[in-house]
C-alpha cells in the first residue's frame, strides 16, 4: 500500500508542474496564433490520445518524467510536411522574436504561477504549523554543546523571528556551504538565552539531511497516538487513536521521544500505560513486543504511531496561520520569493563547490519524498507540489540548449545581430545541451541509487 501511495503521489506531483509548465507553452502560442500540433504528458508508448477541432493531438505517455508542446515548425525539417497540409495555419517560425521568447518564457512562469497560487491558497484557507518547541536533542550534538535542551523555544536564529518549526529549517538553509558563526536566541525556563554556534561548511557534504538534524533537535512531538498496529500489543490492550499517554509503570511521559526511550529499554515486559482519554483517566495493562535495531539489539515497542493530526495537539505546540484576502496574496508572493532565492543559492554555491553535489536528488529521491508528504497532509504534498514547480521553472531558465532558457538564448542573440542564428549552430548547441540535461540525469539518478544502497 506504501509502493502504491508513493507512485501515485509520484505520478500526481510531476504531472501537476509538468502539465502547468506546458500549459503556459500551450495558451501563449494559441494566444498568438501559432498552430499547436501536439500536447503531451510523460514520455513514451502513448497510453491514450485525443485530437481537438484545431487537429492538436492531447496525449499521456507511460513514462511520466517530462512533457512537450510541439508546435507548427518549431523542427523546420521534421514539421515541413506538416506545415505542407496546413497552409493557413501560423508556425513558430513565422512568429516574431517578441512571441517567440513569450511563448518560452511562459513554461517558466506558469511553474512560478503555480507557486504562488498555492501559497496563496494555504494561507487563505489557513494551516496549523509545528511551534519552535524543542522535543529532543541529540547527544554531543551542536545544539546540546551550546546548552539548548528539552521544552526550549527557539525564538531567532540570524536576527530573524522563527515562528514555527519550519522557519529553523528554512533559515539554516540559508546558510548551506558556510562558514563562520550562526546566532540563535532561545527561550528556556523563562529567560532568553543568545549563542554563536561555529560552523564549517554547513550542511556542505550532509546529503539530504534535515538542517535541524545537523544541528542536532527535533520538534516537540506529544505523546498522542495517532494510529496502531492491527493485532499489536496496544490495540489489544483497547488503546485507541487521539489517547494522550501521560505515563509508563508510573513514569511520567511529556513528548513522544520520552515514550520511545522508556519502550525501547522495555522489550517482552508487563506494563501499565496511563492514557487521557477526552476528559478521562484510564489504566491499561499490557505486553511489549519486541524488535532487533540496526546494532541488533533488542528493543521494545507497543505498535502506535505519534498523531500527525495538529488538531489535536496542545495549541501551545502549534502555530495557526490565516490570511485574509489581501494577505494571502502577500503571502503567496513572498514565499514564492524566498524559496526562490533560497534555491538559486544553493545552485550557485553546487557549481562554485561550496557544496556537495551529492545534494542533487532525481526521480526515485522526488518519488520518496513524494509519498512522505502525501503521508503527511494535503498541506505539506502542496507545499512540496510549489516547492518542485520552483525547482522547475527555474532549471529551465537555464541558459543550456534544449532547455527554455537556452532557447531564450538563442532569441535574445538573433535579435542582437538582426538574423536567426545559423542551423550548424543551433544543431551542435543542441547536442551539448542534450548531452548536459543526461549527464545530470544519469548524476541525479547515481545519487538517488548511493541513498538507497
Amino acid at each position: 500500500m506504501d509502493l502504491l501511495q508513493t507512485i501515485l503521489s509520484f505520478i500526481l506531483l510531476i504531472s501537476v508542474i509538468v502539465g502547468i509548465h506546458e500549459l503556459g507553452h500551450f495558451l501563449t502560442a494559441r494566444y498568438f496564433g501559432i498552430h499547436v500540433l501536439k500536447f503531451k504528458i510523460g514520455f513514451g508508448k502513448e497510453l491514450f490520445s485525443i485530437k481537438d477541432k484545431q487537429n492538436c493531438s492531447y496525449s499521456f505517455g507511460v513514462l511520466p518524467l517530462g512533457g512537450y508542446v510541439q508546435m507548427l515548425g518549431e523542427n523546420n525539417n521534421s514539421d515541413q510536411e506538416e506545415g505542407d497540409t496546413l497552409p493557413n495555419k501560423k508556425s513558430y517560425q513565422e512568429a516574431t522574436a517578441g512571441e517567440r521568447a513569450a511563448v518560452t518564457a511562459a513554461g517558466p512562469i506558469a511553474n512560478f504561477i503555480l507557486a504562488i497560487f498555492i501559497y496563496f491558497t494555504l494561507a487563505l484557507i489557513g494551516t496549523t504549523q509545528l511551534s519552535s518547541y524543542v522535543g529532543e536533542v541529540f547527544p554531543d550534538s551542536l545544539a546540546e554543546e551550546n546548552g539548548i535542551k528539552i521544552k526550549d523555544k527557539i525564538l531567532k536564529i540570524d536576527d530573524q523571528s522563527v515562528e514555527g518549526f519550519n522557519d529553523i529549517n528554512l533559515i539554516l538553509s540559508k546558510r548551506i556551504g558556510d562558514t563562520g558563526l550562526i546566532e540563535i536566541i532561545y527561550l528556556s525556563e523563562g529567560r532568553e538565552y543568545k549563542k554563536l554556534i561555529s560552523i564549517n561548511n554547513w550542511l556542505a557534504e550532509e546529503g539530504q539531511k534535515a538542517p535541524n538534524l545537523v544541528l542536532g533537535i527535533q520538534p516537540f512531538i506529544p505523546p498522542i497516538v495517532g494510529s496502531l498496529q492491527d493485532d499489536g500489543p496496544a490495540f489489544r490492550s483497547g488503546m485507541t487513536e487521539g489517547d494522550l499517554i501521560q505515563s509508563i509503570n508510573g513514569e511520567e511521559i511529556n513528548s513522544w521521544q520520552d515514550l520511545s526511550g522508556i519502550l525501547a529499554e522495555l522489550p517482552n515486559q508487563m506494563i501499565e500505560v496511563g492514557i487521557l482519554r477526552g476528559q478521562e483517566r484510564l489504566s491499561l495493562v499490557l505486553e511489549t513486543s519486541s524488535y532487533l535495531n540496526q546494532q541488533g539489539i533488542e528493543k521494545g515497542r507497543i505498535g502506535i504511531l505519534a498523531s500527525n493530526n495538529l488538531m489535536q495537539w496542545p495549541s501551545e505546540y502549534t502555530i495557526e496561520k490565516k490570511e485574509n484576502l489581501f494577505g494571502a496574496a502577500l503571502v503567496g508572493v513572498k514565499d514564492t520569493y524566498k524559496y526562490t532565492v533560497l534555491i538559486i543559492s544553493s545552485i550557485g554555491k553546487m557549481i562554485s563547490g561550496s557544496i556537495s553535489a551529492d545534494n542533487l536528488g532525481g526521480p526515485i529521491q522526488i518519488s520518496v519524498l513524494a509519498g512522505s508528504a502525501a503521508k503527511a497532509g494535503y498541506v505539506t504534498f502542496l507545499s512540496m507540489i510549489a516547492l518542485l514547480s520552483i525547482n522547475l521553472g527555474l532549471l529551465n531558465l537555464l541558459p543550456v540548449p534544449i532547455l527554455d532558457g537556452g532557447q531564450l538564448l538563442m532569441i535574445a542573440i538573433e535579435k542582437i545581430k538582426g538574423s536567426p542564428v545559423s542551423e550548424l549552430t543551433l544543431e551542435y548547441s543542441l547536442r551539448i545541451g542534450i548531452v548536459l540535461i543526461i549527464s545530470l540525469m544519469v548524476f541525479a539518478f547515481a545519487n538517488d541509487i548511493a541513498r538507497l544502497i
